[in-house]
């Protein structure tokens, strides 16, 4: 089980759908303040809090045109955000906590108990290009240019280190490389 805490209260419109939320307490109209751009400017994950009675809002979506515009307003000041479900968020943070990572010569091996879609690690830079062994198979990673760019099957360098994103399979998984 996996306790996922937000870091809002519940400001589209409440638990209840009977309270007006408001956009400002996510993120000011001038993208200075308020409580994204508090969390978000520190590295951490900004997870928002909602209710289904207070985006539906009596029929009128009041919390869900709230959402929008912080949406909007984020887009506008950010360009680096990755949305993600809460499922997603408790299985990626499960497998950081619980999968098992071990040096042996040229390589890494992750022992996971189950799988997590684009898995990033970050590790010192190696020669050559990385590659993932799963199943017996050999998948080399892309190199890219940004680590905006960084996707499933990539690696991205940045001076003595690199990121990596694979997808994680239950059981080994082995990132071959030379240090």
């Amino acid at each position: 089980m996996v306790s996922i805490i937000g870091c809002t209260g519940d400001w589209f419109g409440g638990w209840d759908g009977l309270e007006k939320g408001s956009v400002d307490q996510f993120i000011t109209a001038d993208l200075q303040a308020g409580r994204l751009p508090q969390v978000i400017d520190k590295g951490e994950p900004a997870i928002l809090v909602c209710h289904w009675p207070g985006i539906y809002f009596n029929g009128e979506e009041y919390g869900f045109n709230v959402f929008k515009e912080v949406v909007h307003r984020l887009h506008q000041r950010y360009d680096h955000l990755l949305w993600m479900k809460l499922s997603e968020i408790a299985r990626y943070w499960a497998a950081k906590e619980l999968t098992g990572i071990s040096r042996q010569a040229e390589k890494l091996v992750f022992k996971a108990p189950y799988a997590c879609p684009a898995l990033t690690v970050e590790l010192p830079s190696m020669q050559g290009t990385p590659q993932i062994l799963q199943d017996g198979q050999t998948l080399p990673l892309k190199e890219v240019s940004s680590l905006r760019n960084l996707e499933s099957g990539t690696v991205f360098r940045q001076g003595d280190k690199m990121t990596v994103c694979f997808d994680l399979q239950k059981g080994a998984n082995e990132l071959l490389q030379r240090i």
